[in-house]
C-alpha cells in the first residue's frame, strides 16, 4: 500500500506540474495543438523509458488495455485543455479531478473493492465540492461558463476511462502498455488538430512550454501505470487525483489567479472530499 500510496504521490506531482504549463499555453494557442504536440514529445520520452525498462512478457491484450486507455486519456487530455481555455484554472482542475477520482471508486467497487463508509461520505463531499465551484462568482467577476464546467466533467470521466481501462494491465508488460497509450492519444489528437487547426506545431512563444508539459506528463502516466498495477485502483485514483492542488498552487504563486470566497471553500471541500475517499 505504501508503494501505491508514493507513486499515487508522483501522479498527482506531475500531471499537475503538467496541466499548469500546458493550460498556460492554452491561453494563447490552439488546446488541441498544445495537447497534439505536447503527446508527440512525451511518446519519444515514454519510449525511451520502455526500453530501459524492460519487460519480462507483454501479451496482446495488455496492449490493448493500453490502446484503449490512451483514447480515453487522448479526448480527456483535449477537454482539460479546453477547459483550461475557458474557465479559471484553480476551480477547472478539483471539478476534473473530483470526478476522475469518483468514477474508479465506483468502479472498485463493483470488481470487488470494498467501499468503506469513510469512501462513501468522500464521494458525497467532493460532488458537494463540485456544486460550490460551479457557482458564479458575485457580480463584476468573471464565472465559470457552461462551456468550462462541460470540459471539465468530460475531462473527469475520460481521466477516470484512462484509469480503469489502464489498471487491467499486468506488471510483466512493463511500461509498454503505456507506449501504446501514448500512441493512440498522439494519434486521436493529432488527427483533431490536423481537422481543426491545419497544423501541429504551437507558436514559437509557447513551443518549449508545450515539450515540457509533454514530458512531465509521461513521467506522471508512468507513475500512474505502475500505480494501478502495485495496488486498489481506488487509493491509487484518488491519491493521484490531488494534482489540482498542485496546479491550484502554481496558479496562486506565479499568476496571482484569485478565486472567490465559497470557490475557496469549495476546492477546500474538494481536496478534504478526495482524502476521505483514500482513508
Amino acid at each position: 500500500m505504501l508503494l501505491t500510496l508514493l507513486l499515487s504521490g508522483g501522479t498527482a506531482l506531475g500531471y499537475g506540474i503538467s496541466d499548469f504549463i500546458g493550460g498556460n499555453a492554452s491561453r494563447s494557442e490552439r488546446p488541441v495543438r498544445v495537447a497534439a504536440f505536447s503527446h508527440i514529445a512525451g511518446l519519444l520520452g515514454m519510449l525511451i523509458a520502455a526500453l530501459l525498462w524492460g519487460a519480462p512478457a507483454v501479451s496482446r491484450t495488455d496492449l490493448l488495455w493500453g490502446a484503449a486507455s490512451g483514447i480515453s486519456g487522448g479526448v480527456g487530455i483535449f477537454s482539460l485543455y479546453a477547459a483550461l481555455r475557458a474557465g479559471r484554472m484553480g476551480v477547472v482542475a478539483p471539478i476534473t479531478a473530483a470526478i476522475g477520482a469518483s468514477l474508479p471508486v465506483l468502479y472498485g467497487a463493483l470488481i470487488g473493492e470494498r467501499l468503506a463508509v469513510m469512501s462513501v461520505a468522500g464521494l458525497a463531499v467532493v460532488f458537494a465540492a463540485i456544486m460550490l465551484v460551479s457557482i458564479p462568482r458575485a457580480e463584476g467577476h468573471e464565472p465559470l461558463s457552461r462551456v468550462a464546467l462541460g470540459y471539465s466533467v468530460l475531462a473527469g470521466v475520460f481521466f477516470s476511462g484512462s484509469f480503469i481501462l489502464l489498471s487491467n494491465t499486468g506488471a510483466e508488460s512493463g511500461l509498454w502498455p503505456a507506449v501504446v497509450l501514448r500512441v493512440v492519444s498522439v494519434a486521436v489528437l493529432s488527427t483533431g488538430a490536423l481537422i481543426t487547426t491545419r497544423g501541429l506545431v504551437p507558436a514559437r512563444p509557447v513551443l518549449m512550454a508545450t515539450i515540457a508539459a509533454g514530458l512531465v506528463e509521461t513521467v506522471a502516466t508512468v507513475f500512474m501505470l505502475l500505480a494501478v498495477q502495485s495496488g486498489p485502483i481506488a487509493v491509487a485514483a484518488v491519491v493521484g487525483s490531488l494534482y489540482p492542488a498542485v496546479t491550484a498552487l502554481l496558479a496562486r504563486v506565479t499568476i496571482k489567479e484569485h478565486l472567490a470566497r465559497h470557490q475557496i471553500v469549495g476546492l477546500g471541500v474538494a481536496l478534504i472530499g478526495i482524502a476521505l475517499l483514500s482513508v
